[in-house]
């Protein structure tokens, strides 16, 4: 998780380019932001 947290702070928090740069689908990426987002 921190990982992903680190890669989507240097996208400037941008889903579609983390996604590719983890090689992960973006709707995956959305679902894992949206379990893990701060309440």
């Amino acid at each position: 998780w921190e990982h992903i947290q680190r890669v989507y702070e240097l996208c400037g928090h941008n889903v579609s380019e983390t996604a590719r740069r983890l090689n992960m689908h973006r709707r995956t990426l959305q679902r894992i932001l949206a379990k893990r987002a701060p309440r």
